[in-house]
């Protein structure tokens, strides 16, 4: 697969609009991070946004990533910090030396030798909002533009005019990233026609009712005008909640591989369930999980799988593949057997007890913290 940086080679390719607005530079040497400008990209402070291309030598595959950092959708949620990053912020991700898939010395990566595209996040509605919202008052206003949605879009819409010839696209995002990954499911498929394409959400939380309230979770997506990404159904109704999106995906993608990892008792999840009005914080991120894997993803889907832990770890796949497991199965072993058709089966402790609910820093009996717990999308 050839890396296309020119734009004089984009005008070739009869790319149009992204021809004129794409500054790419004269070269993007191999395995440097390049930052690319597109028009139209922004952070929610209204700062321009970008991507970023990170090309591999004599690859065909194509990782494409989004990453998290909270969420708000309030002056209460946006003004303190529940959501990250609100501005443009310079890439500070290490793809060479850092933990993970992260780390290219490790042989168990099933990425490191993948040309990597990043998508920034900086709009605080995990890539599926379209709204420019006023979450002050006329006196004192306080205006965000929400704008993850077309942020995902354009990027995975370019993306798919540079590696046109891609073998296998994946698409990941940890966090916030991970619940944009699987709702941005159906233009990954839309994308790229010809490639094998898999999908990896790690935490991304399919928050629903009952498991928040109905009420602010609806206010959520309202603020963040969320609808306009969610897929429809036949009589174009949008899916209401995370729950359906992932039931969407199963009937519509089933040649789509996907693969949730999670734990049931991931901490900074549990932390939003609260914020999201559930009746019971410590038990939401569990109960949520287990009925996405019961009813949304469903328990004999070839396809779908999910690789659940009892630790209240956030993120998995920014630490050590090879030492994170789970009923003795190993994160690395899981994602190469999804990404390389060896064995690839699902992961849930709960089919064969019971998961005790949330504490605290205090694992309950029967847990193990498997990894170290740090915030750090």
């Amino acid at each position: 697969m050839k890396f296309l940086v020119k734009c004089t080679f984009l005008g070739m390719l009869g790319l149009g609009f992204f021809a004129e607005a794409l500054s790419f530079p004269k070269d993007c040497p191999f395995d440097q991070e390049c930052i690319q400008e597109l028009k139209g990209l922004t952070c929610a402070d209204g700062t321009s946004s970008y991507f970023t291309i990170i090309p591999r030598r004599n690859t065909e595959n194509v990782l494409i990533f989004f990453f998290g950092g909270g969420a708000c959708w309030d002056w209460t949620t946006c003004s303190s910090g529940m959501a990250l990053n609100l501005t443009r912020k310079p890439p500070s991700q290490d793809w060479e030396n850092g933990q993970g898939i992260f780390n290219r010395q490790d042989p168990k990566n099933p990425f490191r030798d993948y040309t990597i595209v990043t998508v920034p996040y900086c709009t605080g509605d995990v890539y599926v909002g379209d709204a420019e919202i006023n979450h002050g008052d006329a006196d004192y206003p306080y205006v965000l533009k929400h704008k993850g949605y077309d942020n995902a879009f354009s990027t995975l819409k370019v993306a798919s005019q540079l590696f046109h010839d891609a073998k296998k696209v994946v698409l990941m995002g940890t966090s916030a990233g991970g619940i944009g990954a699987f709702t941005h499911m159906r233009n990954l498929n839309r994308f790229f026609p010809r490639a094998q394409k898999f999908v990896i959400s790690d935490a991304g939380t399919p928050f629903q009712p009952p498991y928040v309230s109905d009420k602010t979770y609806e206010k959520v997506l309202i603020n963040w005008n969320a609808y306009k990404g969610f897929p429809v159904d036949d009589l174009n109704r949008p899916a209401s909640d995370f729950g359906k999106v992932l039931e969407f995906n199963r009937k519509r993608f089933p040649h789509i591989k996907f693969g949730l990892i999670h734990s049931y008792a991931d901490y900074v999840m549990s932390g939003f369930a609260y914020a999201l009005g559930a009746a019971d914080a410590t038990t939401a991120v569990r109960d949520t999980l287990i009925a996405a894997a019961n009813q949304q993803i469903g328990t004999n889907n070839s396809n779908q799988k999910v690789f659940y832990t009892e630790s209240w770890g956030h993120t998995f796949t920014n630490f050590n593949l090879g030492e994170t497991q789970s009923l003795g199965v190993t994160l690395a072993d899981w994602l190469n057997g999804m990404l390389n058709e060896g064995p690839w089966e699902n992961v849930r402790p709960d089919l064969g007890k019971e998961i005790y609910p949330w504490m605290p820093f205090t694992p309950g009996p029967g847990q193990v913290q498997e990894i170290p717990v740090f915030y750090n999308d």
